[in-house]
């Protein structure tokens, strides 16, 4: 656990060395976080389905609040910023800057830019077989009424959200 910890906040300092700006993390909570399958606060592990750690990550320039997300497993969940953390129900969380989440096998499921959270920009979604979905969001609505998914053999099809709803969640 100690050793994932130490990796995700390496390439949090990492990607920030490649950015040719310098980032300082620390952390902010020495507890850790569970939440249920409904994303309500729950006392110990045994009842959780996930767990959060918090950090502040800082620049030459800015500061901001970040979290990191794992499974119960200990393989990342989702990892970004945050303006306002609900301790009880973290569907009141609302997240700011660049989240991405992952599936359980540990590869990406999505990513994209909030502000104040809403969704902002493009919403990319990297699905199963490989295609990828892509919604362009303004002020936490999307532009269009559908996805834009580009498949492995280099085909773009349009597709309803509602056929992706429970992937864009």
């Amino acid at each position: 656990m100690k050793n994932l910890i130490l990796l995700a906040l390496s390439i949090m300092v990492s990607s920030a060395i490649y950015g040719h700006e310098a980032v300082t993390t620390t952390v902010v909570s020495k507890d850790t976080l569970y939440y249920d399958y409904q994303m309500k606060s729950v006392k110990n592990a045994e009842s959780a389905s996930y767990y959060r750690l918090l950090a502040k990550e800082r620049t030459s320039k800015t500061q901001r609040d970040v979290f990191q997300d794992y499974y119960m497993n200990g393989k990342l969940r989702a990892q970004g910023g945050f303006n306002f953390l609900d301790l009880s129900n973290d569907k009141n969380t609302v997240l700011d800057g660049d989240v991405t989440t992952y599936y359980p096998n540990g590869s990406m499921k999505w990513r994209c830019n909030y502000v104040n959270g809403k969704r902002e920009g493009y919403f990319t979604l990297l699905m199963h077989d490989g295609s990828i979905g892509v919604i362009d969001y303004q002020n936490g609505e999307p532009k269009y009424d559908y996805i834009s998914i580009t498949h492995k053999d280099g085909t773009v099809t349009q597709k309803s959200l509602g056929h992706y709803r429970n992937l864009i969640q």
